[in-house]
């Protein structure tokens, strides 16, 4: 992949940290998240990947990738994805037979090599960042994965159906949004539903581009799922018939609830 914003020094060793089990600390409370962590080049700085819908992750020593690479390889390459896996293809068939969730479409296999060791996991996307050095497992600021903060841009609306919701853009412009989501899913819009006081989010149009194909999809949280999609950058207006149909079953919901 020749996207990859950062370079892994090509001697030192990753650090793999897999798992959901939150640690305190002294200095407070580190989130658990899959991520790994690397030396970047040049630098010796810490490095760090994080993933996007992450379904599995594996580590082996060797010095030779366990794959044929088709691409032309240069020094710096370190992230490699691996067309026709059969790894990928095993954890579909599991998923499929166990969840009913698909992985081919969405899912990538990525392979990270390092010296002597290589990283691989299947995964919707990738993320690279600079980890900070006093708390390295803390999470990341500013992943394109979080929740949009509310920002001074925000607007608010009222539905026909009476419920009132809360817009949210990203700050970053859609040049950037569009060149990152080659690695991972991008954010680009939050609508909160305001209900009782509080604001909590009731959809999210994301950003994607796959195989030169650049779609938005507006997805509700879980266990929602994607409601609809759009081949390029979607504003709110393309997807208002799904959004307003879905506050008007809110509204539904609540007048049955005497709210």
């Amino acid at each position: 992949m020749r996207d990859v914003p950062l370079v892994a020094d090509s001697v030192a060793s990753p650090r793999l940290v897999y798992g959901g089990l939150d640690l305190s600390s002294d200095d407070g409370r580190d989130d658990a998240y899959t991520a790994i962590y690397f030396v970047v080049a040049g630098s010796g700085s810490l490095g760090r990947v994080t993933f996007e819908g992450i379904d599995a992750v594996r580590g082996a020593r060797g010095e030779t990738l366990p794959y044929d690479i088709r691409q032309p390889r240069q020094a710096a390459d370190w992230v490699f994805t691996v067309d026709e896996s059969l790894w990928l293809a095993e954890r579909h068939h599991y998923e499929v037979a166990h969840y009913s969730t698909p992985l081919l479409e969405t899912h990538q296999h990525y392979t990270f090599a390092f010296h002597d060791e290589f990283v691989e996991a299947i995964a919707g996307g990738i993320w690279f960042d600079m980890a900070d050095s006093a708390r390295p497992f803390a999470r990341p600021d500013q992943h394109p994965l979080a929740r949009l903060d509310p920002g001074p841009d925000r607007e608010r609306f009222r539905s026909p159906s009476g419920i009132e919701w809360e817009l949210r853009r990203a700050v970053r412009g859609d040049a950037d949004l569009a060149r990152d989501s080659r690695l991972c899913s991008q954010r680009i819009y939050q609508l909160n539903l305001l209900l009782d006081g509080r604001s909590s989010e009731g959809a999210s149009i994301w950003l994607r581009m796959r195989n030169g194909r650049t779609v938005s999809r507006l997805v509700r949280p879980w266990p929602g799922g994607e409601v609809a999609q759009r081949e390029g950058i979607a504003n709110p207006g393309d997807f208002e018939e799904q959004w307003e149909a879905y506050l008007a079953a809110v509204a539904q919901r609540r007048r049955e609830m005497g709210r």
